[in-house]
């Protein structure tokens, strides 16, 4: 049965990456600025959990000190009392949660017993970077840290684990409670795209991430911020501030196995404790899915949550 299961799950996230494939075809710049707008739009609305989840999660408001309203949902099976995970989706700063997001929560909440917090942080072209790190880290501070977790897990895939490894960054230099555990699938690093002919190089293997798109967004989410500051590009940050507990999460067939080998050389020259793992002919956040590298992928997390 569990062979049956994963075989459907690959059929399932072959035709969904089918159909999100044909979406992200090379566009024009007049293409990509309507995708920018209608994000705008959408992301003005409040976010519903899919239909086949709604059970498993809860929802909360968080009123930011700048005045941004943010939805928090919470999985919550809390077996384990003493961890909280503040998972960050990922989305290229435009996008909200898929359907993958939410199974992905779900299944973790299971296998680990503990709370999850995933919050609807601000998105662009509405807001930018500073909008975004102002929001996320007031909520670390009257929000995460008030819980009393006796351990914090950050986690984030693709540009959530950006936004992970930056406030993870900021958390140490302010002093706060330390993140315990820092979870990184597939995470973009350095938006100053210092090496991007090597990501053109992986280019043909990639087709859920086009560099030039995702260069023009993130030129965009920088706003009056330079590409190497740390909260653009955390790559250029403290990266010794990140735990010991660091795993790194990325697949062989993606531009931003790129960005993962520089996270992971810097790290090593410094010293840093970082456990890096690529798994071969995976494609950007293959863990969301369900799949057996995914399943894979999962187990090694749960191992370095516990």
């Amino acid at each position: 049965m569990a062979d049956g299961f994963v075989s459907a799950g690959k059929q399932f996230t072959q035709r969904y990456l089918q159909v999100m494939f044909a979406s992200l075809k090379d566009a024009t710049p007049e293409q990509v600025q309507e995708e920018l707008e209608h994000c705008r739009n959408i992301n003005r609305k409040p976010v519903r959990v899919p239909r086949y989840f709604r059970k498993y999660f809860t929802e909360s408001q968080f009123q930011a000190s700048n005045g941004f309203n943010m939805q928090v949902f919470n999985a919550e099976p809390c077996r384990n009392k003493d961890t909280l995970i503040l998972y960050i989706h990922g989305g290229a700063c435009i996008y909200q949660p898929v359907f993958f997001h939410w199974r992905f929560v779900h299944d973790l909440s299971i296998r680990t017993g503990c709370r999850i917090l995933m919050p609807i942080y601000p998105k662009y072209p509405e807001y930018h970077c500073v909008d975004n790190m102002a929001v996320m880290l007031d909520f670390y501070e009257r929000h995460v840290m008030p819980m009393g977790a006796k351990k914090v897990v950050l986690m984030g895939d693709s540009f959530g684990g950006n936004v992970a490894m930056s406030m993870t960054q900021e958390i140490a230099q302010r002093g706060w409670q330390p993140v315990s555990t820092l979870v990184l699938m597939s995470p973009c690093v350095d938006n100053a795209f210092t090496r991007r002919d090597e990501m053109k190089a992986l280019q043909p293997l990639d087709e859920m991430i086009k560099l030039e798109r995702i260069e023009s967004i993130m030129g965009g989410w920088q706003g009056e911020l330079p590409p190497t500051h740390p909260w653009v590009s955390p790559v250029y940050g403290d990266v010794s501030a990140f735990p010991d507990d660091t795993l790194l999460i990325y697949g062989s067939n993606e531009i931003l196995k790129v960005d993962a080998l520089l996270l992971t050389e810097k790290m090593r020259e410094l010293g840093c404790p970082i456990q890096s793992v690529e798994y071969p002919g995976m494609f950007h956040t293959f863990p969301l899915f369900p799949i057996k590298e995914g399943f894979e992928a999962i187990r090694l997390m749960v191992n370095s949550i516990r």
